[in-house]
């Protein structure tokens, strides 16, 4: 019976430190900035949302709708050079384990941007969007050298580009 409940521990054990981000050991970490947004948090958000408004071209209303099927959200951000090494060893891991596709690699002068998805059966949505921001130290003078940004749920990559879009455009005008 005893080797029965070890064997049932072992198989246990890494199913519930998986449950876990591998990010999250930056969380209590010095030098390190966070911002997590649980699933509660969206759904308290959601009961905000006017129910006799239309959605369409109301902005604020679209984004709503996008963050009824969130799981959850989390950036970290340091200016520390070792714990930007670590956060892009990190990055490479949950890719790998992961198995995330590429969506972009953006490089302009001494910055790097790379934006991984994790698909799903249906092309149109996506689990986790994942993106990795390096060597941006000469751009926010100072305030920020590495950040990594996660997003989980149930993603419709769709209306997030139409959104998107949207708010280049205003922001452009």
């Amino acid at each position: 019976m005893k080797k029965v409940i070890l064997l049932i521990a072992f198989v246990v054990a890494p199913m519930l430190t998986n449950a876990q981000s591998i990010f999250d050991t930056f969380e209590d970490m010095d030098g390190v900035d966070m911002v997590v947004v649980t699933k509660d948090a969206f759904e308290l958000l959601n009961k905000f949302k006017p129910k006799d408004v239309k959605t369409d071209g109301n902005e604020v209303m679209e984004a709503f709708e996008m963050i009824n099927d969130l799981n959850e959200f989390k950036m970290f951000s340091t200016d520390n050079l070792d714990i930007a090494s670590k956060m892009e060893k990190l990055v490479n891991t949950a890719i790998k384990s992961k198995k995330l596709t590429e969506l972009m690699r953006i490089k302009e002068d001494d910055s790097r941007v790379k934006i991984y998805v994790k698909a799903t059966k249906n092309k149109d949505y996506v689990s986790e969007v994942l993106m990795f921001v390096k060597g941006i130290d000469k751009k926010t003078n100072g305030m920020s050298e590495a950040m990594v940004m996660s997003l989980t749920g149930n993603i419709d990559i769709n209306k997030m580009s139409e959104y998107t879009d949207k708010i280049v455009k205003k922001n452009n005008k």
